[in-house]
């Protein structure tokens, strides 16, 4: 019996301590806490304007090649819409967090990736190759169409 109250004794002073320590953590803070600074695609904004100039020129020369057919230039000036709102939302969404950090690449270091740090060339030439072939695509598409002639 003895031992049941030393026991008892030893486990409401824990618990008074517990209380203690948490009454300490529970105190409001002086200091309102600051937003983690925001990281961003950290991408150049010259890369986003060659991104959309290799999009406008694949839809120009696109628009081009389609001669006078209402149907085709409708569809392509839909097809601009869709891109128009694919970058929009992108850019909205990204905005939400901040002003994005200055990009590594405009400083002259390195973009940081999973895969290892990117110099300026690597970054331009992963991100760029797609829309650079698009936009070559659709130049190869009119140059075709010229060289036929309308009628073929």
């Amino acid at each position: 019996m003895f031992e049941q109250q030393t026991l008892i004794a030893e486990s409401e002073v824990c618990a008074e301590a517990e209380i203690r320590a948490l009454e300490g953590l529970l105190q409001p803070l002086s200091v309102a806490p600051v937003a983690p600074a925001n990281a961003g695609f950290q991408l150049p904004a010259r890369v986003w304007q060659i991104m959309l100039s290799c999009y406008g020129i694949f839809f120009f020369a696109i628009f081009l090649a389609t001669g006078g057919s209402t149907a085709a230039r409708f569809a392509i000036v839909v097809s601009v819409l869709y891109t128009a709102m694919y970058f929009g939302v992108a850019r909205l969404g990204a905005r939400q967090a901040g002003r994005e950090e200055t990009s590594p690449l405009d400083c002259g270091g390195k973009l940081p990736t999973w895969t290892g740090p990117m110099d300026r060339k690597a970054v331009f030439a992963q991100v760029l190759v797609v829309p650079a072939t698009v936009s070559l695509f659709g130049v190869g598409i009119l140059i075709i169409v010229l060289a036929v002639g309308p009628g073929a």
